[in-house]
């Protein structure tokens, strides 16, 4: 009984080895086909300003990594906007730091991150968020750095992703 254990571990990492091998060894970043309708260029200009708008740090890591380096890899300015500190537990200066920290190791210069410690916009379950506010906030990192596109996470359970995420299809 043993053997079958062993040749399903050893099938699994063969599978997880040729897998790596085949995305290591690929000139490109591993990606499905270029779609021309997903950001097509803007005139004569071939790059946007992209402002990714996150609820807390650690939302760009969370979410947002594949698309970072997609994006870049197309030439893309990507600017963050984080709407609050994270800091729900007392932890916001270090989750700010790391969202810093982050950010520079993704290529996006810190003059392109901007995280928000506003009174109505704290962290936590409990807490609800004005839209009106949310979208003053946005307008002027917009108009501040000349935004024409912007993303945001999709549905959640957590209350401030679904509000971010229901603003922004309006």
């Amino acid at each position: 009984m043993a053997w079958i254990w062993m040749l399903s571990v050893a099938g699994a990492v063969l599978l997880w080895a040729v897998s790596l091998g085949r995305i290591l060894s690929s000139p490109t970043p591993y990606s499905l086909p270029p779609n021309p309708r997903f950001l097509p260029p803007l005139g004569d200009r071939r790059s946007r300003n992209v402002l990714l708008v996150l609820a807390h740090p650690d939302d760009e890591s969370m979410f947002f990594t594949p698309t970072i380096l997609f994006l870049k890899s197309k030439g893309h300015s990507i600017h963050v906007l984080c709407m609050s500190l994270g800091n729900a537990d007392g932890l916001g200066d270090t989750r700010q730091e790391e969202l810093y920290n982050a950010c520079a190791a993704l290529k996006i210069p810190a003059e392109q991150v901007a995280v928000l410690d506003h009174q109505k916009l704290q962290d936590g379950f409990h807490e609800k968020w004005d839209h009106g506010l949310l979208a003053e906030l946005t307008m002027e990192q917009i108009q501040l750095w000349d935004i024409d596109t912007v993303m945001t996470s999709s549905q959640s359970s957590h209350e401030h992703l679904t509000i971010m995420y229901f603003f922004y299809q309006l």
